[in-house]
């Protein structure tokens, strides 16, 4: 990822006759890749027992938040302050799917029946963490009124919308889900670097990093995570919840401690830029001037 990053930083540096930031309102659009942090990363949701069958690891929704690399995308538009496009408000919106590589889990998984007997089943597991937000900040772009690369550094506070879900398939009429949602507000540091192209187009590259629920944690002390929950809370506090996840299929609940978490992710993208205000084209060329256009007057 750094490599790819350093060769458009690259690219960047070595264009000729390019200008840095248009004047007047542009709309951005980034794809790219993120990576998770602290206690949102999780080397592996599933564990197993002794006989090779695979359960839901009680570290996930315990511990960490089951996260792995995922995919970004994301979209912003920047009002420029002053004349020389040097300070910038920023309204944004993102999505963010972790876990977009990792592969479906399947084996099989234990059934318990109602006289206390088990029975092997196969079974797939998948799962996934997704983030979509709506961000206001402010951009310093201090060489933006140059005709040279321009970098830009930004900060946001965040709406984040936090969601998880674990999908169990033991069957062709057998799917259950659990499915966790929480609101949380966070601030994201971003820096990158831009190129004008051309008057309705240029190209940026760049880095930021979220801290999703710095501001805001929450935990539903008791609560619910089961097969068939809609609307569990992430639980991001330290608090105890009730769950069955763990377990063979149809075994008891019980309770399991929450620790505390943070929510960060790194996050590397390229985009580009459209000037959707450019009315270069609907000037109107000046009135040309030469001999043709002068008059002589012989007064006697």
């Amino acid at each position: 990822m750094k490599k790819f990053l350093l060769f458009f930083i690259f690219i960047f540096i070595y264009q000729s006759n390019t200008y840095s930031q248009f004047d007047k309102t542009v709309l951005q659009v980034n794809i790219g890749l993120s990576n998770p942090y602290d206690q949102l990363k999780g080397d592996s949701y599933i564990s197993y027992d002794t006989s090779g069958n695979i359960f839901i690891d009680s570290n996930l929704f315990a511990t960490n938040l089951g996260a792995q690399t995922g995919f970004y995308i994301g979209g912003s538009a920047k009002f420029n302050f002053d004349k020389y496009s040097i300070t910038r408000g920023v309204i944004s919106i993102s999505y963010n799917n972790f876990n977009t590589f990792q592969s479906k889990q399947s084996g099989t998984t234990l059934v318990k029946f109602i006289n206390n007997t088990y029975q092997q089943r196969p079974v797939e597991y998948n799962y996934d963490f997704n983030n979509f937000a709506i961000g206001f900040g402010l951009e310093i772009a201090p060489t933006s009124f140059t005709k040279i690369v321009s970098p830009f550094f930004n900060s946001n506070l965040q709406f984040n919308f936090l969601s998880a879900q674990l999908t169990r398939v033991t069957g062709i009429n057998d799917s259950n889900n659990v499915n966790l949602s929480s609101f949380r507000l966070g601030i994201n540091f971003n820096a990158g670097i831009e190129v004008k192209v051309n008057e309705n187009m240029g190209i940026v590259a760049g880095l930021k990093y979220d801290m999703a629920n710095l501001i805001y944690k929450d935990v539903k002390r008791d609560g619910f995570i089961e097969w068939g929950s809609s609307n569990a809370n992430i639980n991001d506090a330290e608090g105890r919840y009730i769950t069955n996840i763990y377990y063979p299929i149809g075994e008891a609940y019980n309770y399991f401690q929450s620790k505390e978490k943070k929510i960060n992710w790194g996050t590397a993208y390229i985009g580009v830029n459209i000037n959707l205000f450019n009315d270069s084209g609907n000037k109107k060329p000046k009135p040309k001037t030469g001999s043709g256009n002068f008059r002589h007057y012989s007064f006697y």
